[in-house]
Formats: structure tokens, sequence, C-alpha cells
């Protein structure tokens, strides 16, 4: 029976991807493996969100290659554009050596056909799946769960790959998501992230959506996260219903990605800082406490120092919790590469990076301390045995901060009341609550 592997890069969809491909593979007779020296077929889920990323792949499958040259390599993710072969595909990653076929996410129910190219002595299933959503996931952690609700963007940032790599919106039907949801708390699910590239753009309507799946607190959901939504999309309804919603924690991932409005406008961002910030005004009056994080890019294309010094007070009045920031990289195919000529150099942008990251570490320092002395609820990720019998468990809390506390068991997957009693970096260090 030939076996498989697949190594995912990128970003959470990816992972859910990652899921459903897994799903189709045993379906058709494959046996999954860890060992890629063990693996007959190699699956790689690309990101294509930066050209590092691309050469970072590239560079794993040659690496491959030359550990297990007979191995067949499939590509998946963002970086293909066409399903097939070379019989019967054009895609531009198939001129890399390294890659025997290729498929688009949403046609992992074709791969039966392609397979059989490739795999001639060996009986191939259908695999009894039509559409790529019928596929039923194969769940690495039962406990946190991915939900994909859309896929695709029609937003068209100008430095963004995501609308040509995904194609335009498509969103589920409500109660195939509600479904896959009360499959996922039945099973044991305490915690689901909604996927989708602008999650808060879901067709059939989000708060509709977040209502129904807001009801599975009766079956044990403690937490929905959000990954992510997009400012423009972001309502005074959505935020009523959030705010009245059993199981939204209180923490919400909300790019901004720059604080210029001069940049935001040549980003193809179709809102304003001020806009930015009554949206954070609104949502911190209807959800006292909560964690606000963001995406930033410094050193866009055309960023002049006075954009920087917007971008940097911008960050000093909204306050984040905390900050993905990225230095610009010209991602090509997206209009912001073609704006050569105002490219930033890199020595500067990566001075603006550091004094940018200086001031986000200092907000989310200081909002990190207030939690001392107080008691969050982590849910536990994670645990090492230690010293003296005792375990380190690592998890999040439900403002989305990393904890750490010492017990004498395992509790990964298990909601714990910790009482925080310091800080180190970013990371709330503390000990479980006696009788909890």
């Amino acid at each position: 029976m030939p076996t498989f592997s697949i190594r995912t890069f990128g970003c959470q969809m990816n992972h859910s991807d990652s899921e459903r491909i897994a799903s189709a593979l045993e379906r058709v007779g494959f046996t999954e493996t860890e060992n890629l020296d063990e693996s007959d077929l190699l699956v790689a889920n690309t990101c294509s969100v930066r050209q590092k990323s691309e050469d970072k792949i590239l560079g794993f499958l040659r690496n491959f290659k030359k550990m297990r040259p007979e191995a067949v390599v499939a590509l998946t993710g963002c970086m293909v554009r066409e399903t097939g072969s070379r019989a019967t595909s054009r895609d531009a990653c198939l001129r890399f050596s390294t890659v025997d076929f290729v498929f688009r996410t949403e046609d992992a129910t074709k791969i039966p056909e392609i397979l059989r190219e490739f795999f001639p002595d060996f009986e191939i299933s259908d695999g009894g799946c039509g559409e790529y959503f019928e596929i039923e996931p194969k769940i690495s952690n039962k406990v946190q769960v991915f939900v994909p609700i859309m896929t695709g963007c029609d937003k068209f940032c100008s430095y963004c790959i995501v609308p040509y790599a995904r194609g335009r919106e498509v969103s589920r039907e409500i109660d195939e998501v509600f479904a896959e949801c009360e499959k996922h708390v039945r099973a044991g699910a305490r915690e689901i992230s909604l996927l989708g590239q602008n999650v808060n753009s879901y067709a059939p309507g989000f708060g509709k959506l977040l209502k129904k799946i807001d009801s599975l607190a009766d079956l044990g959901l403690n937490r929905i996260r959000l990954i992510s939504p997009h400012p423009q999309d972001l309502t005074d309804e959505q935020i009523e219903i959030l705010a009245e919603m059993r199981t939204f924690p209180p923490y919400l991932h909300l790019p901004a990605q720059h604080g210029s409005d001069r940049i935001l406008k040549k980003m193809n961002r179709r809102y304003t800082a001020e806009d930015f910030e009554k949206l954070v005004a609104k949502l911190r009056a209807a959800i006292p406490g909560i964690a606000i994080a963001t995406d930033i890019i410094v050193g866009f294309p055309g960023e002049s120092e006075e954009d920087f010094r917007e971008l940097c007070d911008f960050a000093r009045r909204v306050k984040f919790d905390f900050s993905y920031t990225a230095i610009y990289s010209p991602r090509s195919g997206t209009p912001a590469a073609e704006m050569e000529s105002d490219f930033v150099p890199m020595a500067e942008k990566k001075r603006r990076f550091a004094e940018f990251d200086a001031i986000i570490a200092e907000n989310a320092m200081s909002r990190r301390g207030e939690w001392v002395g107080k008691t969050v609820e982590v849910l536990v990720e994670r645990a090492e045995q230690i010293d003296g019998g005792l375990w380190r468990n690592g998890g999040r809390s439900r403002e989305y901060f990393e904890v750490w506390f010492e017990a004498g068991r395992d509790f990964s997957g298990k909601i714990v009341e910790v009482e925080v009693v310091g800080r180190k970096g970013y990371v709330l260090r503390g000990m479980a609550v006696e009788g909890r």
C-alpha cells in the first residue's frame, strides 16, 4: 500500500486544507506516514504570500528529492493555478524538476485520476466525494479545530496575491458549516476557529452564522475564534452580536496594515486610520477588556518618513496587544511589485521595523503586566514533563495571551483556571488555582 506525507507551509487555512487532503488520500487507499524517507508520495501545501515562502518550499523539495529520488511530489495550495500533471496542465510550478503534478486545493477530489498516472500498479479508488467540502477532514487536534467558512478574496489589496491564488470569494452554506461545527463539538472540540480570507464578508450572513454556532455552547463549545475579519466589513451589528455571544472570547485579530491614510490608499485598503480607530473604540466599549491584535506592513513602496511617523503615532493611540509586523517584500504578480521606483531601501525598512516593534512591545508588555495577580482561563495546548514529577503546561487565555504554569499532571486539552504570578516577555507565568 503506497504511503504519503504532507508538509504544510503558511496560514491556518492551509493547515485546514491539509486535513482534508490527508482524508482524501486515505480514502483512495494511501497510508499516511510522518517519516519522509518512507513516503511514496509527498504533498507540499504551499504558501505564496511572499517570494521568500516559495523559495523555502522549493529548497525543501530539492532536499527531499535528494533523499528520496523515486518518490512522487505533488504541489497544492497558493502556488498552484491549474490542476494536473505535465501531460494535462501548463501550470508554472511544473517547470520545476522536483514537481510531478499539481492540484488546486478545491480539486482534491480529482486526485485519484492524477494518481493513476504515477501509481499504475496500485488500484486507486475514486474516494467517494463529489465536492471539496464534502471531504471529512482528518483532524489532528480534536480539542482545537479549524473550520473554513469561505474561500477566496474580493478585496485585491495591492500587495496581496491571495485573490489570484485563491480566487474570488465563495461562501459555504450556513447549515453545512454548522453541521461540521456541531460534529466537532460532539467529538470534544472546545475551541473552533472559523477560517476565511475575510471571514466577516461571509455572504449568507456572518452574524446569523455566529448566532447559530454560539448555540453549541450548550454542548460544551467554549471559544470561537475568527481568522480573520476585515475592518472594511466589520459592522455595528456584528460587534453587537460578538458582545452578546457566550463563546466569543475577548480577543480579535483585526489587520490594519498601516496607519497612514496615503499608504492605506496605495494598498487599496478602503478605510482610513480614523475609521479603524473608531472600530477599535466600538469594540472596546462593547466588549470590555478585549485584546486587539493586528497585521502591519512596514516599508511599503512610497512610505515616507512622515508616513512612518503617522504609523507609529497610530499604534501608540490604538495600543495594540500584539502585531504581526512584516517588512514589505515585493510579490510578483501584484500591483505593489510594479512600484519599483518607490521601493524603500532594505536598511531603512529594517530600521523602521525595529522602531515600530519596540512601540508595540512597550504596550504589549504593559498590558500583560496588568494581569499579574489576576486569574485567567487557559486552554492547555501542550505539556512537557519536568523534574520533581511535575508538568509544565502551556496554552492560551481567552485574551489569547500565552500562559505557562506548572502542575502535577498534563492538562493538555483541558481548560484550567490559572493565577498569573509573573510575566517574561510576551508570556505570562502562573499556577493552577487549587480545587478547580
